[in-house]
């Protein structure tokens, strides 16, 4: 996936690309006052962001969550442990039995999965499995390291993060992972996880001993297997780390903040610098543009969510950040909200988390549509120009296309190079039919081979829906253009034979 700063013009004939193309002047131009306005709603559910939560959070688990449906998600999230995939260094019978069914569960939804593995997930005692793969502890003699906290009020246990075995089959597992699940339209983003505590890449607890238990080598291991292993599909890790981001930015790999809203960014109302703050981090390791080209997800911290959108919330202080000025510093993309389909928002907080969920992300539309007459007979030519109003990109391949009754149908690629928010691109479709049927039901839509079957990019404008935004344009100056005469040949006429003169009889004297 290559993403490109720079705004850029489109231009197809027929279905063949083309640089340069001496347009003639616009003899009409709607501008987006002329067009339908712009409204975020009219994109829901919109793929690929905002709120979402993890069926197993649910009654009905995968097969058939049961949410509250206030509140529209287009992708689910998936927590699932090591040891129920592989079981051996190059066996892994839990892509069949475990990771497809949930995949193919959720697309069957129309919604995209996004998923992260771990080995070290913290529980209460007595409820406490461990995920390590069991074949490690036992055939290669891992290290196992127990432990417990009275701050998570949990239990769990460690693999030894430098065994060299341990990491030779972690490697092995992302490969198998990558070569599986790379580039498939089903999975819209993977958490690198599988280190420390939930997958997070820490070992916190209020033992300073604990801390350090994930070398920096074993993250870097990881990174580079991730970054071989997927050239399509996104991923994300925990935290800025410098071999990923930074000025070692990997393509199409972004971060995820699980303690979002809380811990997020630095308001200045703590009396100190708070260095440890998720976006305090990213400035430290000079990666503050890594949404460009890698997604931001994370979690809305859980003990905020049935309150963060309520009027009377007081957003600004302490380890309770403004939700919106966090997503729009980080670019973020999509938040997990189980409060939003579990318990749910009302009246005025549904509205606003609604809202929250709207922001997230992407946000196209149609800001000028202009027409010329073609270089080609009875056709004209339609420039249209797509405007970002979202606060992060689109991170896959998408599209716009133009179609009319006639059945003149065109898609042009490049909708996802519009990154920033306010940037554009025209897009110009030459040979488009001058007839009134076609011109005066022009349609645009925008596609992807990530959109599910029924679940369609939509552009954030329109009255209700912005599936297609319909366009109605005149005719050229003085109508469409007339057919050349085809030169007929006149047959010469046949000679025609002069009269005989007829005798005259001579007069007598």
């Amino acid at each position: 996936m290559k993403l490109s700063l720079s705004s850029s013009i489109k231009v197809i004939i027929g279905l063949t690309i083309i640089s340069k193309y001496a347009l003639a002047a616009a003899y009409h131009t709607l501008s987006s006052a002329d067009l339908p306005p712009a409204n975020a709603a009219a994109a829901r559910p919109a793929p690929l962001k905002g709120f979402l939560t993890s069926p197993a959070w649910h009654f009905g688990d995968y097969t058939n969550p049961q949410y509250q449906n206030d509140q529209e998600a287009t992708m689910e999230f998936y927590y699932i442990g090591l040891s129920d995939v592989m079981t051996g260094m190059n066996s892994f019978p839990g892509f069949d039995t475990v990771v497809e069914p949930r995949v193919a569960a959720s697309a069957s939804r129309g919604k995209h999965s996004i998923l992260r593995f771990y080995m070290d997930y913290p529980q209460p005692a007595g409820s406490y499995i461990s995920h390590t793969p069991q074949f490690l502890i036992n055939d290669y003699n891992l290290q196992m390291t127990p432990w417990s906290s009275v701050d998570l009020n949990a239990v769990g246990s460690s693999p030894d993060y430098s065994d060299e075995n341990l990491k030779t089959a972690l490697s092995n597992f992302v490969a198998a992972l990558g070569n599986r699940y790379d580039g498939d339209p089903r999975v819209g983003f993977i958490q690198v996880g599988l280190l420390g505590f939930w997958g997070e890449w820490h070992t916190w607890t209020e033992n300073s001993s604990t801390h350090q238990w994930i070398p920096d080598a074993t993250k870097m291991a990881l990174i580079d297997a991730f970054d071989t292993a997927f050239q399509t599909t996104q991923v994300q890790i925990r935290y800025p780390h410098w071999y990923a981001v930074g000025a070692n930015q990997r393509q199409g790999l972004g971060l995820h903040d699980d303690s979002f809203a809380h811990s997020t960014i630095d308001e200045g109302v703590y009396g100190t610098p708070m260095s440890w703050f998720f976006w305090s981090q990213v400035q430290t390791t000079a990666a503050t543009d890594f949404w460009i080209s890698g997604a931001m997800g994370g979690e809305l911290r859980p003990e905020l969510q049935s309150t963060i959108f309520n009027d009377n919330y007081a957003a600004g202080t302490q380890y309770k950040q403004d939700f919106g000025l966090c997503a729009e510093t980080t670019h973020a993309t999509y938040m997990l909200n189980y409060y939003a389909f579990g318990t749910s928002y009302a009246g005025s907080a549904l509205e606003s988390a609604r809202s929250a969920s709207d922001r997230m992300g992407y946000a196209f539309r149609l800001a000028e549509v202009s027409v010329a007459e073609g270089s080609v007979a009875e056709t004209v030519d339609v420039t249209a120009t797509v405007i970002q109003d979202g606060i992060a990109p689109f991170y896959y391949d998408l599209s716009i296309r133009l179609a009319c009754p006639e059945g003149f149908s065109v898609t042009v690629a490049g909708v996802e190079d519009i990154v920033s928010e306010g940037s554009s691109s025209s897009f110009i479709f030459t040979a488009v039919p001058a007839t009134s049927t076609c011109l005066s039901s022009l349609g645009f839509s925008l596609s992807s081979s990530y959109a599910l079957a029924g679940a369609p990019v939509k552009f954030s404008q329109g009255v209700s829906d912005g599936t297609v935004v319909g366009v109605s344009l005149p005719l050229p100056p003085g109508g469409p253009p007339s057919p050349t005469p085809v030169p007929t040949e006149v047959p010469t006429p046949a000679p025609t034979k002069p009269p005989t003169p007829m005798p005259t009889k001579a007069c007598s004297s």
